[in-house]
């Protein structure tokens, strides 16, 4: 069965289309599921960072209110989630736990784009390039903590960290990562988008070791426009990636959304 749960909206500031669009492309080509889930709001304390990339607390209702409109309006042709994408900041986590609650979301995934709480001075983008054995130790610690929280249905581009060090640490902390999320019953993300923007993720040498430890796996499309839904093509070239791996698809019937947690 087609699916994807990695589907943002312009509330994030850089996605483009209206909710409608992306349920209708979504049909379009085929999917029997299309979960929502865009850059969830943050509650920073103390200071008055905010983030670009994500959509402001204000506009959660709004957010809600449309997908669950839509969930009814297509009720008969497809199945619609709502969720959020979200870091594990752990000076946060319980503020944003609260504010989404009363949402009563389906699920949530981690996508771990910022390592710290983004907006101390110790934070980093794992995305960054040079990132060494330190950084590397930080990032997997820090979504192991995250995970443990029960809330996340997935993990979202867990390659994310650009790692330029030695690989026999890179295998052994990624393995230490995988077989994290092996017992716990959580799928890690074959990002889409990372792969048509040429990214650091997917990462060939993370993916063969999710192999090796037989870590369940799910397609991402990590749709910033509807348009990204209808590229069957690029659907292929990353099943076909994902195969080299060694790595089977977990069906969405075998996905735990978690959402008795939320």
């Amino acid at each position: 069965m087609k699916f994807n749960l990695h589907t943002h909206t312009t509330r994030c500031n850089h996605a483009t289309g209206e909710d409608r669009e992306y349920v209708e492309s979504a049909i379009k080509a085929g999917m029997k599921v299309l979960g929502f889930a865009d850059h969830c709001p943050q509650f920073f304390p103390g200071t008055d960072y905010y983030s670009f990339f994500r959509m402001v607390p204000e506009l959660a209702a709004e957010y809600a209110a449309s997908i669950r409109a839509l969930q009814r309006e297509y009720k008969d042709d497809i199945k619609i989630l709502l969720g959020f994408e979200t870091e594990y900041y752990p000076k946060t986590f319980d503020a944003f736990m609260e504010f989404i609650r009363p949402l009563r979301l389906d699920y949530l995934i981690m996508g771990q784009h910022f390592i710290g709480n983004e907006f101390d001075e110790n934070s980093y983008y794992a995305g960054s390039s040079g990132k060494t054995e330190s950084y590397l130790n930080i990032y997997v610690k820090q979504v192991k903590e995250g995970l443990d929280k029960g809330v996340f249905t997935y993990l979202a581009h867990p390659d994310i960290v650009w790692y330029q060090g030695g690989m026999a640490y890179y295998e052994r902390k990624m393995t230490e990562l995988c077989k994290d999320a092996l017992k716990k019953d959580i799928p890690l993300e074959f990002n889409m988008l990372g792969y048509l923007n040429g990214r650091s993720y997917p990462n060939p040498a993370f993916w063969n070791i999710a192999a090796k430890v037989g870590n369940k796996a799910v397609i991402g499309y990590d749709a910033h426009n509807p348009e990204m839904l209808l590229r069957d093509d690029l659907l292929k070239k990353c099943q076909d990636l994902m195969k080299t791996c060694g790595v089977k698809e977990t069906p969405f019937e075998e996905i735990k959304l978690r959402n008795e947690n939320l």
